[in-house]
């Protein structure tokens, strides 16, 4: 019989699911998968990057979003759309961090921004029911 740190890591495509459904049964609304469209912009986001990592990011609502890019494009970053979207997308990273890290999955930043990229594993944390 093979020790766990023998199994192959699970599919790319079965951990995507898995947190999916781990993030909804924590009561969080998960966006579809792309593309998004307005209506479903805000929440979390669960993808394949381009190397096959499964990553969790928060997206702010569309709305904030375009504000905050005005006045960082306009050079005001003191302005208080700037302020709330860096105090939502830090406060919600953290809170997505300890959220994976309660459902067991192990866990690390990107090189460049927020989000998490879950690190595979032999075994699929058990889904929460």
């Amino acid at each position: 019989m093979a020790s766990i740190s023998e199994l192959p890591p699970v599919a790319p495509e079965l951990l995507l699911e898995q947190v999916r459904l781990d993030l909804a049964t924590a009561g969080l609304h998960v966006a579809p998968p792309a593309p998004l469209t307005d209506k479903d912009q805000g929440g979390v986001v669960v993808y394949l990057d381009d190397k096959g990592r499964t990553v969790v990011d928060w997206l702010p609502h569309a709305r904030l979003d375009r504000a905050a890019l005005d006045m960082v494009e306009a050079d005001r970053m003191d302005d208080e759309a700037v302020i709330r979207y860096e105090t939502v997308r830090s406060a919600m990273n953290t809170a997505l961090g300890t959220i994976l890290t309660g459902f067991r999955y192990t866990i690390r930043q990107p090189e460049f921004g927020f989000g998490h990229i879950i690190l595979p594993s032999a075994t699929v944390p058990d889904a929460q029911e």
